[in-house]
């Protein structure tokens, strides 16, 4: 039998090694001479591991990398629940889902860049195992301190250990990653990128709710995640929302997770005629399709807010206790903040402000702002 080094390209970034690439599956083409060799000229590792909408906005710095390191083979150490975030992106190789347990790819293998954004010790942890001559970002020390690798990354870290400095923060998320992974430009918008499957059950789903085609649809996202429950707009404020914005044509999908199940069937209830809810036991990539059926999405500074600029969607993004400075909406949609609060950003979970800061914004505000992206 001849030698597989005679037969394959070990250096090729399609090569799955338990398998045929999909080439080979989809188009019979065999490795000597298949016109989708791609050799691997740099390899990185990326370890960003959480939250799920701040995973998903640091792919905006994939086409960036590829740019700086044309050939580059990816791949991205992060956490279960942001695994599917990166499915099926064709900047992303390789997926390493970790626990609290270090992959053993990290051990065997060698990479010419590792990057690692994140300030938390398990984060840095992974990327000093990672066996490289380059990091960017944070490592750890052997005496457990997280050690920044730049002037970016020490401030970041500043940042993240207080919160005055946080609430005085000014610049972007990208601007700010930009200087803690020492990238040559500014990484871009999130990118997700779903299969025409996933795309299709969307418009299923469309279909068999009855949703009217020729009408505006806009998304209302009721939650707000469980880290950060003071970010959750008012029931009423998305009640007499939706009520209004079917009083004027538009159709009203609602959205959420397993936490606003009864919040949206209360509200499907109570809306009346014009409101349709997207279901809330969603896998997140059946979330992002159906939020991408719609023409504005209303939410707030949690997951959704990043799928729907991710989709192209112009969002309207409600803030009250976290940075509204870091969103990047890419020239689609608006921010809205209420106005007279000398607290704002204050990164509290609670707060015995009554109204707090979420009840003060106006349904009348995010209301103009929807007409002024409607299509």
């Amino acid at each position: 039998m001849r030698d597989p080094r005679d037969q394959f390209h070990f250096d090729c970034r399609h090569m799955l090694w338990s398998r045929p690439c999909r080439f080979h599956k989809e188009e019979g083409v065999h490795c000597l001479g298949c016109p989708h060799y791609d050799p691997v000229k740099t390899r990185v590792l990326l370890v960003k591991l959480a939250a799920d909408g701040d995973v998903l906005r640091t792919t905006g710095v994939l086409p960036v990398l590829e740019r700086e390191f044309p050939g580059t083979h990816l791949t991205w150490a992060t956490a279960p629940s942001a695994a599917p975030l990166l499915e099926n992106h064709p900047q992303v190789d390789r997926i390493l889902v970790t626990g609290r347990g270090v992959p053993p790819e990290l051990l065997a293998e060698e990479f010419d860049l590792v990057l690692c954004p994140d300030a938390d010790p398990f984060s840095a942890a992974l990327a000093s195992v990672g066996r490289t001559g380059r990091r960017r970002g944070y490592t750890l020390a052997d005496n457990g301190v997280v050690r920044p690798l730049s002037r970016g990354a020490r401030e970041w870290l500043a940042m993240g250990l207080d919160d005055d400095l946080k609430r005085k923060g000014e610049r972007t998320y990208q601007d700010i990653l930009q200087d803690v992974l020492e990238l040559p430009e500014r990484p871009g918008p999130p990118e997700l990128h779903l299969t025409e499957d996933e795309k299709e059950g969307a418009r299923r789903f469309r279909r068999a709710a009855r949703i009217p085609r020729g009408r505006p649809l806009v998304g209302l996202n009721t939650g707000a995640g469980s880290r950060w429950p003071q970010k959750q707009w008012t029931y009423e404020g998305f009640l007499e929302l939706g009520r209004r914005l079917a009083a004027k044509g538009c159709s009203v999908l609602l959205l959420g997770g397993p936490s606003e199940e009864e919040r949206n069937k209360r509200l499907l209830a109570e809306g009346g005629r014009g409101f349709f809810d997207a279901g809330s036991r969603n896998p997140v990539r059946d979330f992002a399709a159906r939020l991408g059926l719609c023409d504005v999405l209303v939410t707030g500074d949690t997951l959704a807010l990043h799928l729907g600029v991710a989709a192209g969607i112009p969002v309207v993004a409600l803030f009250g206790p976290t940075s509204s400075a870091e969103i990047d909406l890419f020239g689609k949609g608006e921010k809205i903040l209420p106005e007279g609060l000398d607290c704002l950003c204050c990164y509290r979970t609670k707060c015995d402000k009554k109204p707090n800061c979420m009840d003060l914004i106006t349904v009348d505000r995010v209301l103009e702002a929807v007409e002024r992206w409607l299509p």
